[in-house]
């Protein structure tokens, strides 16, 4: 039995709304759709939990059972044979890194870190395999999944010709489309608890991804230049039209120097809030 929470409403104006939330990929995910019967809105539900569910159990960094896992375990010694879903997320992963002037590194938790050391993954499209060249490197994907995710979601919701909704992973990467029951768009707010200086932001067929600390003791980005986490309350949003892109962008901005931030903003068709 999945383990998700509903509501539904018939709002005054007639529109139906679902509300339905669980916990996957290490945080709350909260969904509003609308527009359909309970049932159906209910049976979308669920198939985006499955969605999210095996992305977890394929791209997962702390589950030494994951396909991500088996990778790092195996890949310096022999090439390792990768399912299509990871193939594309570890390959768009290396491109965003060289987008972001690598700032976006999904090898900074490696024993004996270089920025050179995502240049040296090798992926085989032919044999849908992957080879590391440099002992010792581990990928992890934490920072990009839930982008990835999105991405998924919005297929399903075009599947099923869902046209108002609202996808929002951990409060970090928000994905809306179309238009809240009463109103146009969605306004999120992309403020950390207990700053109350930033105005919400109105998305409609958008991601909004925030990176950052949002206490002085958390420290979980981690500069592939210097080695060291970012410290200090803060963080930086963007606004995109693709999830992942969002993903590496928020992450890139958040940890490198701000004399280097508007040369990477170049490469990507987004807007940044800090």
């Amino acid at each position: 039995m999945r383990p998700l929470q509903h509501i539904f409403k018939c709002m005054d104006n007639g529109k139906t709304v679902l509300y339905t939330w669980f916990s996957l990929m290490h945080t709350r995910i909260d969904l509003i759709l609308c527009d359909k019967e309970e049932k159906e809105l209910k049976a979308i539900a669920a198939r985006i939990y499955d969605n999210m569910l095996a992305l977890e159990e394929t791209a997962n960094y702390f589950n030494p059972r994951s396909e991500l896992s088996e990778i790092n375990a195996k890949a310096f010694d022999e090439a390792v044979a990768v399912s299509p879903s990871l193939f594309t997320m570890i390959w768009q992963c290396l491109d965003y890194n060289k987008m972001t002037l690598g700032y976006f590194d999904i090898t900074v938790k490696s024993d004996h870190h270089t920025p050179d050391m995502p240049g040296t993954i090798l992926l085989d499209i032919e044999n849908s395999s992957i080879r590391y060249q440099q002992s010792g490197t581990r990928i992890d994907l934490s920072g990009y999944l839930k982008g990835y995710a999105l991405e998924a979601v919005k297929r399903i919701l075009d599947d099923f010709h869902i046209a108002n909704a609202l996808i929002n992973i951990g409060n970090s990467s928000v994905f809306a489309l179309g238009n809240h029951p009463h109103g146009d768009g969605w306004k999120i707010s992309h403020s950390f608890p207990g700053d109350r200086t930033k105005e919400p932001i109105c998305l409609r067929d958008q991601c909004l991804t925030t990176s950052g600390n949002d206490t002085t003791d958390r420290k979980h980005l981690i500069s592939p230049y210097t080695g060291t986490y970012v410290e200090g309350v803060g963080g930086v949003s963007v606004l995109t039209k693709q999830a992942t892109a969002g993903e590496a962008l928020s992450t890139a901005l958040a940890v490198a120097p701000l004399e280097q931030r508007s040369q990477i903003l170049e490469n990507f068709e987004a807007t940044a809030y800090e």
